[in-house]
């Protein structure tokens, strides 16, 4: 399935479950927040675990949703209705809830993630969801991310992402021929053959996402129009 067929697939539903689920009276906030974030496949994922399963099976809107710690991939994100906060651990293919925020956690273990022994350590370091920062779409968030695989400054790309430098030659990696004379092969077939490049790319010195890597690389938006 095509990512734009995706994201309409899911704001469908979600738009199905906010008619079904929600007050009618929140209906429309929950809708225009959609709207907001229809092109954003991480938070679909959140509001689709969200209004599929509400918590404590209360007909919420969710009014705002804020980031508290990403890494890699991995967002850890609290979500706001007019009168509770959840903490949710969110990717592209999945929203995971946490918990009412402050209470008890569901999965302690998915703190750890973040270098969090327990929810004691992390609430008092995050006692306050509202001041959290307000998420904002990869899109929209300017150069601190990868448009492409939504790596932050300074972090590795995922592996393939159109935008990584190639350490060899400093063309595009998912284009140049560096990965294949590297391994001496002329396809990547295997898991073993992926986790061998990405240990010489590790060992030849990985180029981090930096800013100034995005212009000179087409968007996907680009190639599909010809340009």
């Amino acid at each position: 399935m095509q990512l734009a067929e995706k994201i309409e697939n899911i704001c469908k539903e979600v738009e199905l479950f906010i008619q079904y689920g929600v007050q009618e009276q929140e209906q429309q906030e929950a809708l225009e927040l959609l709207i907001k974030y229809s092109n954003d496949l991480l938070v679909l994922q959140v509001m689709k675990a969200f209004y599929s399963s509400l918590p404590e099976s209360r007909e919420e809107a969710i009014s705002r949703i804020a980031v508290i710690e990403k890494k890699e991939d991995i967002f850890l994100l609290t979500l706001s209705t007019a009168s509770h906060n959840y903490l949710y651990l969110a990717t592209e293919q999945k929203a995971v809830l946490l918990g009412q925020y402050g209470q008890e956690i569901m999965e302690p273990d998915m703190l750890a993630l973040f270098g969090y022994p327990d929810a004691k350590v992390f609430f008092s370091k995050y006692p306050d969801p509202e001041r959290c920062q307000e998420y904002e779409s990869m899109r929209d968030a300017g150069s601190n991310f990868c448009p492409v695989c939504s790596t932050a400054v300074g972090e590795y790309h995922l592996l393939g992402c159109s935008v990584e430098v190639c350490p060899w030659c400093e063309g595009q990696f998912s284009r140049c021929g560096c990965r294949f004379e590297q391994l001496g092969l002329e396809v990547l077939e295997d898991e073993e053959e992926l986790e061998e490049l990405e240990r010489i790319l590790q060992a030849k010195g990985r180029i981090a996402y930096a800013p100034e890597q995005c212009p000179s690389y087409p968007s996907a938006t680009d190639e599909q129009d010809g340009h």
